[in-house]
């Protein structure tokens, strides 16, 4: 799912669909696979017009602005992308509007979109639609305050008239009603799209959204929106934009993939042959888990859609939900450039976050423990470990126990029951083990089965033991020449690291109010 640039990204941001997507990548590359992981900005989202406003900066100049700084944040994180796309900048407007204004034609054609009206809320004062980003009031689902078409506690989709205690984030003018027509689509066949989840393993906490959708709108979804920042059309009114979709932005990325490896088809052609994955967050299961069903049924076979579909819930710190627009979380650019705390460790903090079965919370406490443990760890265990097989001197191949442990982690970082916190179960239980009388072979599965989660150490344990490249099982079957290079040394931390070190970079909002 593209971030939206109207800000940096926080520690929510990180801990769940970019870390994701990343530690899966690298984990099926360690098994053999090819693999691809092509992500960007969403610009044309009215968020971006909204950081624009008090910064006196045009929404264009705005997202390219934070797009430069989300792909820091990622680079900080090691969060390694093959692309990483900005669709507002000249280089991808023109393709990226064509792949939206195509689909829609196609759906039209197809008699797969429907024109309906829908009663959309409008600014008295300023005449201007009041839906998106501008809309905010009460979850007509759980109470809670929420804004645009998802409540990001419950997870639950609602149209604008149903917003309970509606009001303009723009002013505080009073709203009028409309009804407005814009182009809609629906499955052709709904059960398809929650069976397919099903056997692919989507967890019974995010299928749920999806059926209560399925059953109670049909699987309705929106082509065409109210808005004039987005995706323009000479095919719709004034006012109007075509829906900035996340299928279709992946879409989008599947030609880039196209173009730079030359593959003879579109990754979301029915049978190209590549296995496509979406990545998203819970608050965004209408548009990774129906949507892009939705569009692929009504293509009439011109698209497929994902191959498998990963959600995570919403990371909360100290009792909130990490937040954008409230400013509540540590954010990863203040983080990781200011304070002495490692990509590794933060990683390896995040991913104890159990956000494949729902919502986590976090503390600040809580991470200065695991970091000031994770340092202990290499000093007490680690670095004697490696001056041990460095005096030795001798080859290294990953013996039984080594690949054992292997498959067992692989067994929860396959797209289709993936657990990150399992999987760093798994790497912190094989860190706990000790070297005992091999240390090469307790080294070399720190090196695989940290590879996805720790890459950085993971990567530095590996050629320590004399391998090059990033660790893949094959490689470690073959086996190394033996030790090389300099060695493995922790840099000292700049800083003693306490809570109060960390108290600059931490944001906190009021906390939020209860559900009435």
């Amino acid at each position: 799912m593209q971030p939206t640039p109207n800000g940096r990204l926080h520690i929510g941001h990180g801990a769940g669909t970019y870390l994701r997507a990343d530690v899966v990548a690298r984990a099926l590359r360690t098994r053999g696979h090819r693999v691809a992981v092509i992500s960007g900005s969403d610009g044309y989202e009215d968020w971006v017009v909204a950081a624009a406003r008090p910064d006196d900066r045009s929404p264009r100049d705005t997202a390219a602005h934070y797009h430069a700084g989300i792909k820091r944040d990622l680079d900080n994180l090691d969060i390694r992308l093959d692309q990483w796309v900005d669709p507002t900048s000249p280089e991808h407007t023109a393709d990226y509007h064509a792949v939206h204004e195509n689909t829609l034609a196609l759906l039209r054609d197809t008699g797969a979109a429907r024109e309906e009206s829908e009663r959309i809320p409008f600014s008295v004062r300023t005449g201007r639609a009041v839906v998106g980003t501008w809309i905010a009031g009460d979850c007509p689902h759980c109470g809670q305050p929420c804004g645009g078409a998802t409540c990001t506690f419950c997870g639950q989709f609602f149209q604008p008239e149903e917003v309970v205690n509606p009001r303009s984030r723009l002013d505080d003018s009073a709203l009028e009603w409309r009804d407005e027509k814009n182009w809609f689509a629906y499955p052709a066949d709904p059960a398809a799209i929650a069976e397919s989840h099903r056997r692919t393993g989507v967890p019974p906490v995010f299928l749920e959204t999806v059926t209560r959708y399925l059953d109670g709108r049909g699987g309705r979804i929106h082509l065409t929106a109210q808005g004039t920042w987005g995706i323009q059309s000479p095919s719709l009114d004034a006012g109007k934009v075509i829906a900035n979709s996340y299928f279709l932005y992946s879409v989008y990325c599947g030609e880039l993939y196209r173009r730079t490896t030359g593959a003879a088809v579109n990754p979301f052609t029915p049978g190209s042959g590549v296995t496509t994955i979406g990545v998203f967050g819970s608050d965004n299961s209408r548009p990774g888990f129906v949507s892009p069903h939705v569009i692929a049924q009504g293509s009439g076979g011109a698209l497929k859609p994902f191959d498998a579909a990963i959600a995570n819930g919403m990371l909360y710190f100290e009792g909130q939900k990490c937040s954008t627009s409230k400013r509540h979380g540590i954010w990863l650019s203040e983080l990781l450039e200011g304070s002495s705390i490692t990509a590794d460790e933060l990683r390896h903090h995040l991913l104890h976050a159990p956000l494949d079965h729902g919502t986590a919370d976090l503390t600040l406490d809580g991470l200065v423990a695991q970091v000031a443990e994770f340092r202990a760890w290499q000093h007490r265990a680690l670095l004697p470990a490696v001056e041990a097989v460095r005096a030795a001197r001798g080859p290294v191949t990953a013996g039984a126990a080594v690949l054992r442990a292997l498959d067992e982690q692989h067994e929860v970082l396959r797209p289709d029951r993936l657990d990150l916190a399992a999987a760093v179960g798994h790497l912190d239980r094989w860190m706990r083990s000790g070297p005992g009388d091999d240390p090469a072979q307790w080294l070399l599965g720190l090196a695989l089965l940290g590879h996805p989660l720790v890459p950085a150490l993971a990567d530095r344990i590996w050629h320590q033991l004399g391998f090059t490249g990033s660790p893949t099982a094959a490689d470690a079957r073959t086996g190394s020449t033996g030790p090389v290079g300099e060695p493995l040394v922790p840099a000292p931390p700049a800083e003693p690291l306490t809570a109060a070190s960390l108290l600059p970079y931490v944001h906190r909002a009021r906390p939020e109010p209860a559900a009435g």
